[in-house]
């Protein structure tokens, strides 16, 4: 929890008073490896917060699934829609590795953001850090090759290679496992 607690407060200094007024409010909950923690089409009224494990975000297109992003310790898992409008959203979240996460409703995590101005910022942070990465990854599929991205990825996120399956990382950056093996073997 303290690691978790570290990388939260990286977001945003919370104080102790705000940090326990959030996980007085939470679930510690556990679940295995493959679980599928948030389904698309589904109206999710929960919000989770990794406190250990890694998780990927993903959706359906043309039968086949497509990483958008990746998340660990202190960071958030949410349907946007669910969370902003309480409707049914698109995307799919599924667990890497056994996780262990922090649950609170959707009305709960609104009403604290309502009150307490401290865990309002640090909302307000986490999403601006969400819009700055999906704003980067449009930026690097549009200016970068997929060689280049693979390896700021791996760069950027040196564990990922042994918490994500090469299908999952070849989906996110947009190519082929067989592209991916290619970069991955210095052929081009």
């Amino acid at each position: 929890m303290k690691d978790f607690i570290e990388k939260i407060r990286k977001v945003y200094p919370l104080s102790d008073e705000a940090l326990s007024l959030f996980i007085a409010e939470t679930e510690r909950v556990s679940f295995p490896k493959g679980h599928l923690l948030i389904r698309s089409d589904v109206k999710e009224k929960y919000s989770y917060f990794i406190i250990k494990g890694y998780a990927r975000g993903f959706f359906y297109k043309e039968d086949r699934d497509v990483t958008i992003w990746f998340a660990s310790s202190g960071m958030s898992l949410l349907s946007m829609n669910g969370y902003m409008f309480g409707s049914a959203g698109y995307e799919n979240i599924e667990l890497l590795e056994s996780c262990d996460l922090l649950k609170i409703s959707n009305d709960a995590l609104n009403r604290l953001f309502d009150r307490n101005i401290e865990l309002a910022n640090w909302g307000r942070r986490m999403s601006d850090q969400i819009i700055l990465e999906l704003e980067k990854l449009i930026m690097e599929r549009c200016f970068i090759s997929a060689s280049e991205r693979y390896h700021l990825l791996i760069e950027q996120e040196p564990e990922i290679l042994q918490k994500v399956p090469l299908r999952h990382i070849a989906s996110y950056l947009g190519i082929s496992q067989v592209s991916l093996s290619r970069i991955r073997a210095g052929v081009q």
